[in-house]
């Protein structure tokens, strides 16, 4: 699995502080009227494959601003995403791209981008939603799955990309309600954590919330049998080339899209019994160290 923030840092796992990605910044998180409650907009992508080597997502050119459910379909034989910024000015996908799959790490966040969310991995054959609020504006959309072997492309470099825009004025709907809730912070320099509530083995539909002013995601990692949260935390910490198998599974792990402080959705978590280590790899706006360095790592028990 990779994350569009996160891009190369999965497929390196010895490695993974230092390969926290590029970051980028949100911006406007919807104006200050009173909520209501509407109906989503369809939004419906589909993932396809021409070839091995040409990757397709099809999705509509525009969209009613407000609340929209995005939903995309994999009809490949491998893991597909849906990642989605809004893009302030004279930019394009592959100008956002070029960030994205820069290996450059830990820079200051381009401020021509925001990030919105969309959706994270979907297995082949499945469907997922994300639920969302957007603002109207001119949208990137790309598949960040793919390349986590370290050498080959991404899907998005693989064609996998495109740009829509978002019409109509600005709104604040109200989200559906959901069972579970996932929430991102970073009250303070030393504050940076997340909350969890219901969220339980098996499907889960979740409000994910960042009440923080830099941008978050959330990777979820089983963490290995024989294994506990501290040993995660020194293997992250290391800045040599570990020694052993890795505390945590990572080919297991599951996770969230990247949203900033303000933006929330309705998403998808499938989990299984265990213990997480549950990890945000973003760094500030002004570049540095990934949120994990600051203790943006937690222990979460599945049941």
């Amino acid at each position: 699995m990779r994350t569009w923030i996160a891009c190369r840092s999965i497929r390196a796992v010895t490695g993974l502080v230092a390969a926290a990605a590029a970051a980028w910044i949100a911006a406007g998180c919807g104006d200050d009227d009173k909520k209501s409650s509407a109906k989503p907009a369809a939004f419906a992508v589909e993932a396809t494959a021409e070839s091995k080597k040409k990757l397709k997502l099809t999705f509509p050119s525009t969209v009613e601003s407000g609340l929209v459910a995005i939903t995309l379909k994999n009809s490949d034989t491998k893991p597909r995403s849906a990642a989605i910024v809004r893009i302030v000015g004279d930019h394009t996908v592959d100008g956002v791209l070029k960030i994205v799959n820069s290996e450059e790490r830990g820079g200051p966040i381009p401020p021509f981008l925001e990030g919105w969310g969309g959706t994270g991995a979907v297995a082949p054959g499945k469907t997922a939603t994300a639920t969302q609020n957007l603002a109207p504006g001119k949208y990137a959309i790309w598949d960040d799955e793919g390349g986590d072997d370290g050498d080959g492309p991404s899907n998005s470099e693989l064609g996998a990309k495109g740009e829509f825009t978002v019409t109509g004025e600005a709104k604040d709907d109200e989200l559906p309600s959901v069972p579970a809730t996932l929430t991102t912070t970073d009250k303070g320099t030393k504050d940076y954590g997340f909350e969890f509530e219901n969220l339980k083995a098996g499907p889960n539909q979740v409000r994910f919330e960042n009440t923080g002013k830099q941008l978050h995601h959330a990777l979820f990692f089983p963490i290995s049998k024989g294994s506990a949260l501290k040993d995660v935390k020194s293997f992250l910490a290391s800045d040599g080339q570990p020694s052993g198998p890795p505390p945590v599974n990572f080919e297991e792990g599951v996770g969230t899209t990247v949203i900033d402080g303000g933006i929330e959705q309705n998403t998808e978590l499938e989990l299984k019994a265990g213990k997480y280590a549950v990890v945000c790899f973003i760094q500030d706006r002004k570049g540095g160290k990934p949120h994990v360095a600051k203790g943006m790592l937690e222990e979460l028990v599945v049941k």
